[in-house]
């Protein structure tokens, strides 16, 4: 077994602990196609999930491949003047004026030098950007032209997107130049549920409301039972018992890989729970609990204090039970709960209810 930690909880970096979910290879796999009518994927899930994972294989696959310029941009800038920015940079966008300087005896007159006496000179030339360009949209808009006129395809990538009024005025250009068959244009993010959602009140983004969303699932339990056997050498019974622990999330799998591969050898498992709660709960359950509602962190509440789990129950118990319906929708659409069996709400994050219990149960409101 190696000496190096394999796990690693940097986002968007899985490194040889890297289980593919194949969400990256539909996107690009439709991206390349001649055929298809895909133009933009959303990745969404949970914190940890492993969206930046994905998108990541989208960004440094289609970098590699020829005939593609591909741009990731900041979720918290301007994205249509760093893309136009980075665009200008291309060598197939000459459309610049030259400025001529002379120094010493010369004067200069378009490209033609006249000198005058023995003195020496020196020729400085600078370049501008075209003042011609009258708008940003117009800019932007030629440039992609240009570089689709010399056979690229041009991808943007915006891992955890939110809404912005320069975010929603990248995303309004985008969607006028998807209206154009000509234009050979991706899109691809990343975000969590509610930031996706914040889009939608937007009336001139339709096309992102209806584009391909991707929703990241949990890792598949068999996958993550063969890395931990790969990875930290041990036998298939602890494998999957590590991995029934992690309930299949992303973050939860690494964090735990990374505990395990650094504890002694003679130490049980039971030791790196007290630091799993640690790193699991500061790094990804408080900012999730932060981001819900009030009614909403009372529903998770009222499932992670009932034993059966009957939906029956819970109801009854919420403060306001002609709401409940719509609440658990949007808890659901936020990946927080399990809704498959009938009648039953369970939570399926590693330790997210004994996270609960111990900090949130006592917020209810009498």
């Amino acid at each position: 077994m190696s000496t190096i930690n394999p796990f690693t909880r940097t986002p968007g970096v899985a490194g040889d602990a890297f289980i593919d979910m194949h969400y990256a290879d539909e996107i690009i796999n439709n991206f390349e196609s001649d055929i298809s009518s895909k133009y933009v994927y959303k990745i969404v899930g949970l914190r940890g999930s492993g969206k930046s994972v994905e998108y990541r294989k989208v960004i440094n696959k289609l970098s590699d491949k020829k005939g593609w310029l591909v741009y990731t941009l900041s979720a918290a800038g301007n994205p249509v003047s760093t893309l136009i920015a980075r665009l200008s940079k291309e060598s197939f966008i000459d459309d610049k004026i030259r400025k001529t300087t002379v120094s010493a005896s010369g004067s200069a007159k378009a490209d033609a030098l006249i000198v005058q006496g023995e003195a020496d000179f020196e020729v400085t030339r600078t370049s501008e950007v075209n003042t011609l360009y009258f708008s940003a949209e117009a800019e932007l808009t030629d440039m992609i032209q240009k570089a689709n006129d010399k056979g690229y395809k041009v991808l943007v990538g915006i891992d955890d997107i939110a809404k912005t009024p320069e975010m929603v005025k990248f995303l309004s250009i985008w969607g006028a130049m998807l209206l154009d068959d000509k234009k050979k244009i991706y899109f691809v993010c990343t975000g969590l549920a509610k930031n996706i959602e914040d889009f939608t009140e937007e009336p001139n983004l339709t096309f992102f409301k209806r584009s391909e969303p991707i929703e990241t699932g949990p890792l598949n339990k068999y996958a993550i039972a063969l890395m931990y056997r790969k990875l930290l050498g041990v036998d298939e019974a602890e494998s999957v018992k590590l991995a029934k622990f992690t309930c299949g999330y992303a973050y939860a799998y690494q964090v735990l890989g990374s505990l395990y591969f650094e504890k002694k050898q003679q130490d049980p498992f039971e030791s790196i729970i007290p630091a799993f709660d640690r790193i699991l709960f500061g790094d990804s359950y408080d900012l999730i609990w932060k981001s819900l509602t009030k009614a909403e962190q009372e529903l998770v509440i009222r499932i992670a204090l009932s034993d059966s789990g009957k939906v029956a129950e819970i109801k009854s118990q919420m403060s306001h039970p002609q709401g409940f319906d719509s609440l658990r929708q949007r808890i659901k659409n936020k990946h927080l709960i399990n809704t498959e069996e009938r009648g039953y709400l369970k939570i399926d994050l590693p330790r997210f209810k004994n996270y609960i219990l111990l900090w949130h149960s006592d917020e209810l409101e009498e």
